[in-house]
């Protein structure tokens, strides 16, 4: 087995997909998913970023899937840096609302006309 200790602020992290699961907030404005830090740590988050990411499914809060939806997007970090908006064409045909609880798979950030896989 080959252990590795995890380092500080989030800048360690096993091979694969980067998952996250995070409610849906926001208002009139959009809908949004908080970004953990450590993802924004490593990867050096700002506002204005556009994340490549699948949104894969709405789960319950112990993660059990609600409803599929396996669908790759490009959303934006508006507002704050820890914001990832959702665009309001996706949010329309998934039928997503604010209150749920979304799985994701980040796949790349686009920082500066530059993309760099998660």
């Amino acid at each position: 087995m080959n252990f590795r200790e995890p380092k500080v602020l989030g800048f360690y992290r096993e091979d694969g997909d980067e998952m996250m699961q995070g409610e849906l907030k926001g208002d009139g404005e959009g809908l949004y998913v908080e970004l953990p830090s450590g993802f924004r740590n490593r990867m050096e988050i700002v506002v204005g970023n556009k994340i490549k990411f699948s949104l894969e499914a709405i789960v319950d809060k112990k993660g059990n899937v609600l409803r599929e939806i396996k669908r790759e997007m490009v959303g934006e970090v508006i507002g704050y840096w820890n914001e990832l908006h959702i665009p309001h064409q996706e949010i329309v045909e998934c039928g997503l609302k604010k209150g749920d609880i979304v799985r994701i798979y980040l796949k790349s950030v686009v920082q500066f006309g530059e993309e760099k896989k998660v």
